[in-house]
């Protein structure tokens, strides 16, 4: 990147920082039914707690779909039009993550950021939300309790990937070229989810105590 890009990528940057960030489950229950989601229920700013908290699957599905949105088109934008240089789109990607678990907008609260990384993952390669979504089904059945599977699959998807390299070389020469680069933004989105799975994981150690 020359030194004439950088003012550009910064801000770049700074606009897929603040998209992630826009909180559309803040916004629609705002709008809906006055209550401020960052201080009921379980307090995070995604579709599973506007769910609960407005008891309404439209505004649940709503939300979900609206923060999938968040990743997936800024996403196919950068892919189709910005890139020179796969590496190009490692910072500007993991911002719309970071924006949505860590928004301004709401004293930097936010979501877990599952939502925004599967619109993610749809775009820059399908197989990544295909593996997630096994890692967390077989982790998920046994209890039925979603943050286990969530967690489970999150931790575990790094580590997926780089065994499902055995699988790639035949299907995916891209992406096999581009190995290091993936497996680095793969990492750095998981942290973020893990990040905000804390509390919940740290929930489930107190329930296996009892």
């Amino acid at each position: 990147m020359t030194s004439s890009c950088i003012p550009e990528y910064f801000l770049l940057c700074l606009l897929y920082y603040l998209i992630g960030s826009v909180p559309t489950a803040y916004i629609i229950l705002k709008y809906f039914s006055g209550s401020d989601i960052t201080e009921e229920g379980s307090g995070n700013v995604g579709a599973l707690n506007s769910y609960e908290v407005s008891k309404s699957k439209t505004i649940g599905v709503a939300v979900l779909v609206i923060d999938f949105l968040k990743g997936f088109i800024p996403s196919v934008l950068l892919f189709r039009f910005y890139v020179h240089d796969i590496s190009f789109v490692f910072i500007p990607i993991v911002l719309l993550v970071a924006g949505h678990n860590f928004s301004v907008w709401i004293k930097f609260k936010g979501g877990r950021g599952l939502a925004t990384t599967a619109g993610i993952a749809l775009a820059v390669n399908f197989w990544f939300l295909i593996l997630w979504c096994t890692l967390f089904f077989i982790f998920f059945l046994p209890k039925r309790n979603v943050h286990i599977g969530n967690i489970a699959a999150t931790l575990l998807l790094p580590v997926a990937f780089v065994f499902s390299k055995l699988l790639l070389p035949e299907s995916d020469s891209y992406l096999v070229s581009n190995f290091g680069v993936y497996f680095s933004l793969i990492t750095a989105i998981c942290l973020l989810i893990l990040l905000k799975h804390i509390n919940p994981f740290l929930d489930i150690l107190k329930n296996r105590k009892k």
